[in-house]
């Protein structure tokens, strides 16, 4: 069966209920244990070139092995290769405390990271290919909430758990375990991804290179803000808890714009929505050092630029869901899962290199750009493609 058109309503209902849910509790675990292992390895000593090596490992991981997430998906189906990510995660988290070498870290995290991917790529596909066409900005909206929201309650749930001992470690690998009792248990039906796909990962960037754009620029805003703009709160002078608040009013701002904005995406034209989230990226981007010492200002203009970079990304993927199909479908949320990586790796190595040479505004001059090139090849893109139809 394909899941899609011959889907009845409620089981339409129930598959994007369970993934959803599945992933949601799974971000609960990540977003634990991203923090768990760097304040771990600081405590031991580590310099922050070393954390951040390894750090780096999650996308380096996601980047190498995206591309192979789709023929793990023919082979074993979605709703088995989500449950078996699931768990090889939650065995990570074991593995993470028995094997408390730094080296072996290494290699840990790589294999969690293709874990992470082929939980990422298969989920994203299967809420894709299930939702409807005329809600499939706001159900992905819905998805990138839920995301959100585990990811940020994994730090607070940190917090209560401390980092000592083995609890944070079982209580990670606890609520991985917890992620898969839904997807193994409740009898939903899984989507196929049917056909042999017309494009690959890396002639997927000729298919569809708006949405590269889209998701490069969205890869590296969100972790050169994420790493960075603490950083820069700090050292424009602010003191660490206003500095954090920082990080928290972008975040914020992502959750709070994603249904509106899907609600829009579902209605209006998605391209030249995007255009101008992009358009609002710039102008946030470009605000913030002149703002960042009137600190309400500063953090009303962050939500709102975090409210636009997030919602490039609900949008992208509801396109996505437009255009592709089937095995097509799966190619191109893996193809978006190697972008995604590149984005991770280049963008807080420009920011860091920026800030080094204007230091600390060239977080926001790198910011700037960024949403300034997606704008412009944007423009460009959408008038190439009417000359094109007019001729």
């Amino acid at each position: 069966m394909t899941a899609g058109p011959e889907l009845t309503d409620s089981q339409r209902r129930a598959g994007l209920g369970i993934s959803i849910l599945c992933i949601a509790v799974a971000a609960l675990a990540i977003g634990l244990t991203f923090p768990l292992l760097a304040l771990l390895l600081e405590g031991k000593g580590y310099s922050g070139t070393a954390i951040g090596i390894n750090s780096a490992m999650g996308p380096l991981a996601i980047l190498l092995s995206s591309a192979f997430v789709p023929r793990w998906i023919a082979r074993f189906g979605a709703k088995r290769f989500i449950v078996m990510c699931v768990l090889a995660n939650g065995v990570t988290m074991i593995l993470f405390k028995i094997l408390d070498w730094y080296a072996v870290w290494l290699v840990l995290r790589l294999l969690s990271g293709v874990a992470v991917a082929g939980l990422f790529v298969a989920s994203e596909s299967w809420i894709n290919q299930v939702a409807r066409s005329e809600q499939r900005a706001q159900v992905m909206a819905i998805y990138n909430i839920s995301l959100s929201a585990g990811f940020a309650l994994g730090p607070v749930l940190l917090g209560f758990v401390g980092v000592q001992g083995w609890a944070p470690f079982i209580i990670g690998a606890a609520i991985m375990f917890v992620a898969a009792i839904p997807m193994i248990f409740v009898p939903v039906v899984a989507p196929r991804f049917d056909g042999t796909p017309s494009f690959n990962v890396l002639t997927y960037v000729k298919v569809a290179p708006t949405l590269v754009g889209a998701i490069l620029l969205y890869a590296m805003i969100e972790n050169s803000t994420s790493s960075m703009i603490s950083v820069f709160g700090r050292r424009s002078g602010l003191a660490d808890q206003d500095a954090l608040i920082m990080l928290s009013a972008v975040v914020v701002g992502g959750m709070t714009f994603a249904w509106p904005v899907g609600w829009l995406a579902d209605r209006y034209d998605k391209i030249r929505l995007m255009m101008i989230l992009g358009v609002i990226g710039v102008v946030g981007a470009l605000a913030v050092p002149f703002t960042v010492q009137n600190l309400w200002l500063c953090y009303s203009i962050l939500f709102v630029w975090g409210g636009a970079a997030a919602s490039l990304y609900t949008i992208a993927m509801a396109l996505q869901g437009e255009r592709f199909s089937g095995a097509d479908l799966v190619t191109a949320n893996a193809a978006f899962g190697v972008l995604y990586g590149v984005g991770s790796l280049i963008g807080p190595a420009m920011t860091g290199v920026a800030m080094d040479l204007d230091d600390p505004n060239g977080y926001s001059w790198v910011m700037t750009g960024v949403c300034l090139i997606f704008v412009i090849f944007t423009v460009f893109r959408q008038r190439a493609k009417r000359r094109g139809s007019a001729g």
